[in-house]
């Protein structure tokens, strides 16, 4: 690996001597359980749309017990902290704007957002357990290599478990479409893009071949074909 590589004290390690279960492994996996089972329960009728992304959370809890032995992972404050923010910014501030400001996550007055809103969040939530599913084994919160998957739901997007992270956010959005709600998410998703960016760090580092995968397959949706058009003359 060379200096381009390290970024501030940031650094790629190999986590091969990481017992496949560990402490943080039992500790993330109650975290992920209590967090998942409290907060659609405090939220009101807003707990209501967060049940599907809270049963994800979940999943997320279970796989810190069958989850594989991580191969590379990147540490550092800033993959931290883009890790657990695009993790937990969107349900805290939901949570926390119902039991103090109610107004900032009124239920929308424009019709279609409300239809347009339900029909969104439920579609991302029907097929968000694809890609954890099919992730289940090297599923992680912070950025890590485990296993490179290609095929399934990766084969649509590099990314599709954020990608019905975005549905379902949106969804609800809509149904609550607020000035605060609406900054919130463009932090969420500003701060999204640098997790994304982060494990495609540590992905680039162990897998010579995500490269190519990279090319050929959007982020978050199929990536349209281009058209070659041949100039003669």
């Amino acid at each position: 690996m060379t200096a381009n590589n390290v970024m501030d004290t940031m650094s790629v390690k190999s986590s091969e001597v990481r017992p496949v279960r560990s402490m943080s492994d039992w500790v993330g996996c109650a975290f992920f359980a209590v967090f998942a089972l409290t907060l659609p329960l405090t939220s009101g009728a807003i707990g209501l749309m967060l049940l599907p992304p809270m049963t994800y959370e979940l999943v997320v809890a279970v796989t810190f017990l069958i989850r594989g032995r991580a191969r590379r992972s990147l540490r550092g404050f800033g993959p931290r902290l883009a890790a657990y923010g695009a993790t937990f910014l969107l349900p805290v501030f939901l949570w926390t704007a119902h039991r103090w400001a109610p107004s900032s996550v009124a239920m929308s007055t424009v019709p279609w957002f409300v239809s347009a809103g339900a029909v969104v969040w439920l579609f991302g939530s029907i097929v968000a357990f694809w890609p954890i599913w099919y992730l289940r084994r090297s599923f992680s919160i912070e950025p890590a290599a485990r296993e490179l998957a290609t095929d399934g739901p990766y084969r649509l997007a590099r990314h599709p478990i954020y990608a019905t992270q975005i549905l379902m956010y949106v969804g609800i959005f809509l149904l609550h479409a607020t000035i605060a709600f609406a900054f919130a998410m463009i932090v969420w998703f500003v701060v999204l893009d640098a997790r994304v960016g982060y494990e495609e760090r540590v992905l680039r580092a162990e897998y010579p071949e995500y490269e190519r995968y990279r090319s050929r397959v959007g982020a978050f949706w199929p990536r349209l074909p281009t058209r070659h058009t041949a100039h003669t003359g």
